[in-house]
């Protein structure tokens, strides 16, 4: 059986793969005509590349790596990681070879050679596109494309051919290496290793499309501003992660196919000369060798555990599966069916991450013992923090201004822990304001769930054992709300709805506290508000953020036109405006805050995006 090859490890398409029984055939005539000796049985298998994939080898095969090149992984990964790789650049979105080929033409460093294991070259051959580089480079520069006689020459790889080929390539060349989605750490060091000098003369340059570059920034370490090889790393080594476990669909049915022939053939005595091979039994061992060609519903989903499973295979699925408890996956069977053109979506779902355990501090406890000293919340900076504290692992960090906010305003640590993370921004995981505390009636604390669970017992306690009530110094528990709707209360001040409920404050002789609308408007901002209820409110609200919007006043007409205040209202000049100036934030903060993008219609909105009050004064 001849099978023709495009490439190393890639046949030709339409190649028609000789049948099994074919191969049976063939071997017992081999057998007979000349025989099989000894060396032709259990041969070693060599295997070319990393050792990516050999969890996905049948359980019987075991790789067994030379001693010499046991650490040739880490050396090529030290090769990367050097100083003179570090050159990254991301493309715009569905760039076409031309534009590729236009950024690496005009890049500030001569390029030499391009891998492209991503396969972002696709719209045509080789010679197409080592024609269009040419066409585009200098001709006093490069004399030829893939021309191995001169120093004047340029090398195009597809991505078929960036493994398995070896060109002496002279020494300080430097290769483009294309990423694209689902690029595996195996698939990327074999390209880089076509540069044989890599660490010595050789370097790299790499370039992704639009879509790794989201997913590469997803993943980058947020201390460091720009993308590094470590960062493209952890993004291989996240694809190698989710190939392996995506074939162990493979290796696992396999492993059940061989395992369902195996128990078909233990019901025929080879060794039996006696053994009569009726067509009863040879139907019986075919239609027990067979695969379904149609699966059905209750075999899918409504079988129960299979006790001859191996015990080999299960083992395997329990250490690599980690939390997942099933494998869910129809195996990608091919099938021929006649569609008209149409554009694939692959969703990536979202990665999942493990929640912090929550943790109670004694001082938090302490904010209900309404009979000792007050405390200084300062003075214990693990527990209680910033307003702005809240913000940390989230992109809006660097915008909030951190010493623009109120200063009695604080969030307990365990506010800010939700999940457990490495690198990943906490965008989507910026806890709301909810149950906050009033401390004394000086401080308000944001506080977690949890904790807002343990004081809401504690405090209903104090109140039966009737400790304090409606003193000066009462601590309460309130809930606030962002105003979504145009009719909608808050419940920050409203003295019935604190716990304990401070239901006689109007007859006693300390007032019930009020939030400041200060404080207020810093609060809506956090926690994604979109309508005021007074006039007042907006106009707090437009003080807090240095804003001044339509209709202007002729005060601010002037100023207008004195360029003081900007199309968007901001007020720019620090004698001219408020403290806030989160412009850069603002509006991912309200598009974060309602899980969708701005409508323009609501109070907030209309002044944030197109500089109108909707509130007259």
């Amino acid at each position: 059986m001849v099978i023709p090859f495009r490439a190393k490890d890639v046949a030709a398409d339409k190649t028609e793969f000789g049948h099994p029984d074919v191969a049976l055939v063939l071997a017992q005539l081999s057998y007979y005509y000349s025989g099989l000796k000894d060396e032709h049985l259990f041969q070693i298998t060599g295997f070319s590349g990393t050792n990516d994939t050999q969890l996905l080898l049948p359980i019987h095969i075991c790789q067994h790596d030379l001693s010499e090149l046991q650490t040739t992984n880490a050396i090529v990964i030290h090769y990367l990681l050097q100083s003179e790789n570090k050159h990254y650049e991301a493309l715009l979105n569905n760039a076409d070879a031309n534009q590729i080929l236009n950024e690496i033409v005009h890049y500030k460093l001569t390029i030499n050679v391009i891998l492209d294991v991503g396969a972002l070259l696709s719209d045509g051959t080789n010679r197409d596109i080592a024609m269009k580089w040419l066409n585009l480079s200098d001709i006093d520069k490069i004399d030829y494309a893939v021309y191995l006689e001169s120093d004047l020459i340029v090398v195009c790889d597809h991505e078929i051919h960036t493994r398995g080929t070896d060109f002496k390539f002279p020494t300080g060349f430097i290769a483009a290496v294309t990423l694209s989605n689902g690029l595996t750490k195996d698939r990327l060091v074999q390209a880089c290793m076509r540069m044989r000098k890599l660490g010595k003369s050789h370097s790299l340059v790499f370039w992704s499309s639009y879509e790794v570059h989201q997913q590469i920034s997803t993943l980058k370490d947020k201390t460091t501003p720009r993308i590094s090889q470590v960062d493209i790393l952890r993004w291989v080594y996240e694809n190698k992660q989710r190939t392996i476990w995506d074939g162990l669909h493979y290796w696992a049915t396999q492993s059940l196919s061989y395992q369902r022939r195996s128990v078909a053939f233990q019901h025929i005595h080879w060794v039996d000369n006696k053994q009569e091979f009726t067509d009863t039994l040879m139907q019986k061992l075919a239609r027990d060798s067979l695969e379904a060609e149609i699966i059905e519903l209750k075999q899918m989903y409504g079988a129960s555990k299979m006790p001859q499973l191996p015990q080999a295979v299960i083992e395997r699925l329990h250490a690599l599966g980690g939390t997942k408890t099933r494998l869910a996956h129809l195996l990608n069977e091919e099938q021929e069916r006649e569609l008209e053109e149409e554009e694939e979506r692959q969703l990536i779902r979202p990665p999942s991450f493990s929640p912090c355990e929550p943790v109670l501090h004694p001082e938090i406890e302490q904010l209900c013992h309404v009979n000792e000293n007050m405390m200084d919340l300062t003075r214990y900076p693990n527990v209680f923090r910033s307003l702005t504290y809240a913000f940390t692992g989230t992109t809006f960090l660097q915008d909030c201004q951190v010493n623009s906010w109120q200063e009695n305003v604080w969030v307990s640590t365990e506010f800010q822990r939700v999940i457990e993370t490495k690198a990943e921004p906490l965008n989507p995981f910026l806890c709301p304001l909810r149950w906050l505390i009033v401390y004394r009636n000086r401080h308000v604390v944001f506080i977690s769930l949890c904790e807002a669970n343990w004081l809401l017992a504690r405090l209903y306690s104090n109140a039966r054992r009737k400790e304090v009530r409606n003193s000066a110094n009462s601590t309460t528990l309130r809930l606030l709300l962002p105003r979504t709707k145009r009719i909608q209360s808050i419940f920050i001040n409203t003295p019935t709805l604190t716990i304990p409920a401070l239901i006689a404050s109007i007859d006693d002789d300390a007032p019930f506290f009020q939030i400041l609308i200060e404080w207020l408007v810093q609060f809506f901002i956090f926690n994604g508000t979109l309508y005021f209820e007074t006039v007042n409110e907006q106009t707090a609200y437009c003080q807090c953020l240095a804003l001044c919007p339509r209709p202007y006043t002729d005060r601010e007409n002037t100023a207008f036109k004195r360029s003081w205040i900007a199309e968007d209202g901001f007020v720019s000049q620090l004698e001219h405006r408020h403290w806030l100036n989160i412009i850069g934030a603002r509006f991912q903060l309200i598009e974060n805050r309602n899980k969708s993008y701005a409508s323009f219609t609501t109070h907030v909105e209309s002044i944030i995006f197109n500089a109108q009050k909707l509130l007259a004064s």
